[in-house]
Order: C-alpha cells, then sequence, then structure tokens
C-alpha cells in the first residue's frame, strides 16, 4: 500500500510539473535570465547576470543577481515593465495554494483534478520592485498591489507634524512630509488619480492643521475641482483665470518678501527656527493654462510670464519662509513644467501617463514607471529620495464634507465685502495678513 501512494505521488508530481511549465507556471529566475538576455542586457563579451540566491517571503520571492562589469542598475530599472511582461507571458500567472493541492484524490486522475483547480482558480498578475545594494534584487510578488485603498481617519492620526497620508506600497503606510520636502509636483492623465489626490492633501491638512494652514489655490479648470472648499476659512482665494491668478500670486510675492527682510535683519534661518506655525499652499491646477508659451493674446501672455516668474520664485526660495507650492498637470511637456520649479520640487507623485516621453518630463530622463502604470485610478509613482508605487487612498465627498464642516465659513462676494471694508475707518485689508513669532 504504501509504494502504491508513493507511486502515485511521484507520477502525480511529475505530470503537475510539466503541466504546469506548459500553462507558463514555470521557474522565474529563467524566465528573468532569459528577459535580460533577448533584451540585450549583456555585456560586450557575452556575460550576463548571474544568480546570487534568492528567498522566499510572505507573498513574494527575491532573486538576487550579481550584474557583470559594464552594465548598470539603471540598464535594468529602464526595463522593468519587459521583465514584469515577461514574467506574465503564457496567459497568466495561476494562483495555486497548498488548501488546493490537499483536495487532489490521489487514487484518481491527478491531471485531471490539477486541470479542473486551474481551471477555476482566479487568474492573476505578478508584479517586480527592483532595487539594489551592490547586487541587482528583483522582488517577485505573487499578488497585484491593492487597485482600490479607502481612506480612513486612521489615517490621519497616523501622521505628525505636516504629514499628510498619500496611501500605500507594497510595504509600507505611506505619508508624505511637507516639512521636509516642501514643494510636489502631481502629474498624471485625466480620470487617473490626480483630482483625488489634491482633494484628499487639501482635506487632510485643514483637518489636522485648522488654525495654522492656509491655501491660495489657482484652478484654471474653472474651479470645479475645489468647489467644495471655496468657503473653508483656511483659504484665502480660488483664482479661475489668469487675471485672478495674478492678482493672488503678486499677494503672495508681496507678502513673502516682507517676510524675507524681517527674517535677514532678525538673522532667521527659516520658519522653523522663527517659531511660525503657520504654512501656506500654493495649488496650480492645471498648470498648461498657466503657461505662456502659445499664448497668443499678448496681455494675456504677458499675465502668464509674471505668473511663472512668481510661482518659480516661490519655489526657488519660499519653502524657508513657509510656503509650499503644487504644482499640477495633465499635460507633462517641458512648456507646462518650468525647470526652476522642477529642479526645486523634490517630491514627485505621478499618476498614469500617456508616453514615456511624459513620464520622463516629470520624474527625469530614463524614469517611464509613469507610462507603464496599469489602468487603475489611484496608482502613483512617488518620488522623494526613493522611487515606490503607491496606491493613493479615496476620499469620498461625504468624508469631505464632514471633516471640513466644521470649517466652512460663507463670506461675501469680495466686491462686497471691499466695500463692507472700505467703510470701516482704519481698517486696512487683511487677505494676506503676515504674522510672524519668534522664538
Amino acid at each position: 500500500m504504501f509504494f502504491e501512494v508513493l507511486s502515485s505521488l511521484v507520477a502525480g508530481g511529475i505530470a503537475v510539473t510539466a503541466y504546469l511549465k506548459q500553462q507558463g507556471v514555470g521557474n522565474d529566475k529563467t524566465k528573468i535570465e532569459r528577459i535580460a538576455a533577448n533584451t540585450g542586457l549583456v555585456t560586450k563579451d557575452g556575460k550576463q547576470i548571474r544568480i546570487h540566491r534568492h528567498t522566499r517571503g510572505d507573498g513574494f520571492t527575491e532573486y538576487v543577481f550579481q550584474i557583470p562589469l559594464g552594465l548598470s542598475f539603471a540598464d535594468f530599472e529602464k526595463k522593468k515593465h519587459v521583465f514584469e511582461d515577461g514574467l506574465n507571458i503564457k496567459r497568466s500567472t495561476l494562483d495555486i495554494s497548498l488548501a488546493d493541492l490537499k483536495t487532489i484524490n490521489l487514487h484518481g486522475n491527478i491531471l485531471e483534478q490539477i486541470k479542473s483547480i486551474l481551471a477555476n482558480k482566479k487568474k492573476l498578475r505578478k508584479e517586480i520592485e527592483m532595487s539594489f545594494d551592490g547586487m541587482l534584487k528583483i522582488r517577485v510578488y505573487e499578488r497585484p498591489l491593492t487597485d482600490f485603498l479607502t481612506f480612513d481617519e486612521t489615517m490621519l492620526s497616523r501622521c505628525n507634524g505636516w504629514e499628510i497620508p498619500i496611501g500605500v506600497s507594497r510595504t509600507e503606510f505611506v505619508k508624505h512630509d511637507f516639512d521636509t520636502i516642501p514643494h510636489m509636483i502631481v502629474a498624471g492623465a485625466t480620470q487617473k488619480g490626480k483630482s483625488a489626490f489634491l482633494k484628499l492633501l487639501v482635506t487632510s491638512l485643514i483637518a489636522l492643521h485648522p488654525d495654522d494652514v492656509r491655501f491660495t489655490i489657482l484652478d484654471l479648470k474653472g474651479g470645479l475641482v475645489f468647489a467644495k472648499f471655496k468657503d473653508a476659512r483656511q483659504v484665502e482665494c480660488v483664482a479661475k483665470n489668469v487675471h485672478e491668478s495674478i492678482e493672488a500670486l503678486r499677494a503672495i510675492r508681496e507678502e513673502m518678501n516682507k517676510r524675507l527682510e524681517h527674517f535677514l535683519d532678525a538673522g532667521i534661518e527659516d520658519v522653523r527656527a522663527a517659531g511660525v506655525k503657520e504654512r501656506h499652499f500654493v495649488i496650480v491646477d492645471e498648470a498648461a493654462q498657466i503657461a505662456s508659451a502659445g499664448e497668443t493674446d499678448k496681455e494675456i501672455k504677458r499675465l502668464k510670464i509674471e505668473c511663472e516668474h512668481i510661482l518659480a520664485e516661490i519655489a526657488r526660495v519660499a519653502g524657508a519662509l513657509g510656503y509650499r507650492l503644487i504644482f499640477c498637470t495633465q499635460y507633462a511637456t517641458a512648456d507646462t513644467l518650468p525647470r526652476q520649479v522642477k529642479q526645486n520640487a523634490d517630491a514627485k507623485l505621478c499618476f498614469k501617463l500617456q508616453t514615456e516621453v511624459a513620464s520622463q518630463v516629470v520624474l527625469g530622463e530614463g524614469e517611464t514607471d509613469a507610462a507603464h502604470l496599469p489602468l487603475i485610478p489611484g496608482r502613483a509613482v512617488y518620488v522623494t529620495d526613493r522611487k515606490q508605487i503607491v496606491q493613493c487612498a479615496y476620499l469620498t465627498n461625504d468624508d469631505i464634507n464632514r471633516l471640513i464642516g466644521p470649517h466652512i465659513n460663507i463670506r461675501p462676494r469680495k466686491e462686497e465685502k471691499n466695500v463692507e471694508k472700505s467703510n470701516q475707518e482704519g481698517t486696512a485689508p487683511r487677505s494676506y495678513s503676515l504674522v510672524i513669532s519668534e522664538t
């Protein structure tokens, strides 16, 4: 009896192995080596990557390769999407667990039972992460990153100082600290998550810092995205066209210059050294609407050029003064993303873009990841001192209303407010007041 069972197991194992290889569930190490060779990741003298070790973790296998002299990690990273696609060729990767194998009756037709299990299993897509620490590490995940992440208020409780929640990566809860990296570029094609993230950003900051945050929002797509926030007491203005934008930016420039002069006179290095609690966020959405390149109206072009100069100044010097620039676009070109803004915005959150060129405009030369993201709203490449693929948290309208509701203050129209103020003797406009406290 024992030998019958043993022979059945051996025969079954051979049959299963052969069938799984036929179905594309094979050796990922071999596939990785073949993909590298087929994509030209070979030195002139024919040397290829060589496996050093592989280890299994919870839901992934990590392969560590030695890279031959003459090739770099960047060479492999540029082809990440090719490796990922190659590991998923031949139908789809199939999720087979030990529990599935335990259902097999060794006295029955083992191969047919395996076929039945495979036919009924949900098809999955493998995803990979690459890193380098002297060795090329390729981590192959058995299941994809979640394709939807619901916001909950515990995310806010996990943020300290001027951190806001972004979402999750493969390994951790991801948040961004605006006191560490003050300026951010946000890019992405239509309906890929950019606007949803901006709502998350504004709502989180109002909820976490109701008395210390201010917003100047240039919503050049008609003001619809930020309509819910326009009456929040933390929002100075929502500019909807170039004329309103230049008025708001001129006021910020004047306030900035006063603060800079005070810091210089007092020998203060930055807002933290000055004990200034307030942070002023300047949000630009959509950058293409404020770009001067291609503008034919001379007067509008002049105003747009001035807007670009002030935004570049904010990016260049205003971080230490307590200003934070969030520069957003869905049309990632050199014209819509000014060089000084890009150079001084050390954080990038890039959702799906249509081309590799657009991805490189936002993320840098050779960085094409945003063009190869799956068509999942909220999926993005988040870059600071390192690069992560993240799924951003989605905030519902009900959540927004609940969190910002206590801070809504229905204000009179600007014309009415100005008339009222002009009738008050000795009262000066306070829309952009400067408050500095020293320690």
